[in-house]
């Protein structure tokens, strides 16, 4: 269960921290082989530019988490306080819909990369699927931090409301 806790509160973290740490080292590398050595990593182009398109999912999780995703903060600022609320509530129902519409799309992607039409990157040789299924993985993971912040809005509306 403590296992599950910390999961559910740094993965995203943990992911991020491991691809970048890894982007730097063969970035790293390929600078060293292609000016010192005077030879090129032919994959480490293709693997970084894979693997930032996985951080860029992942970072769209966290930044749902961190309530620091993309919003109009001018349409909170001019509202009442008493509809922010429904106004952060529509925002993730509708942001929930734009993950789960792209989830959807992205998810029949990757079934056709691997059982239709499977495709195999020449310069890593890995299959195509692991990298398309960065966006149904972080879209999904976004729609589970934004049903967690919907959950919490409604349970800091009525603890407010208690206070009152």
């Amino acid at each position: 269960m403590k296992l599950l806790k910390l999961l559910d509160e740094y993965i995203e973290e943990w992911i991020l921290i491991g691809t970048y740490t890894i982007m730097l080292i063969i970035a790293s590398a390929q600078v060293f082989f292609r000016y010192v050595i005077n030879i090129s990593l032919s994959w480490s182009q293709d693997l970084l530019t894979y693997m930032l398109i996985w951080t860029v999912f992942i970072g769209i999780s966290l930044a749902v988490k961190k309530r620091k995703h993309i919003k109009v903060e001018l349409a909170y600022i001019i509202l009442p306080e008493k509809y922010q609320f429904h106004l952060k509530v529509l925002s993730n129902f509708i942001f929930m819909i734009f993950c789960g519409v792209f989830s959807y799309y992205s998810l029949i992607k990757v079934y056709k990369l691997i059982f239709v039409l499977p495709q195999i990157s020449e310069s890593t040789g890995l299959p195509m699927w692991m990298i398309q299924v960065a966006v149904p993985f972080g879209f999904i993971l976004s729609i589970y931090r934004l049903i967690k912040d919907t959950k919490l809005l409604f349970n800091d509306r009525s603890e407010a409301r208690g206070l009152e």
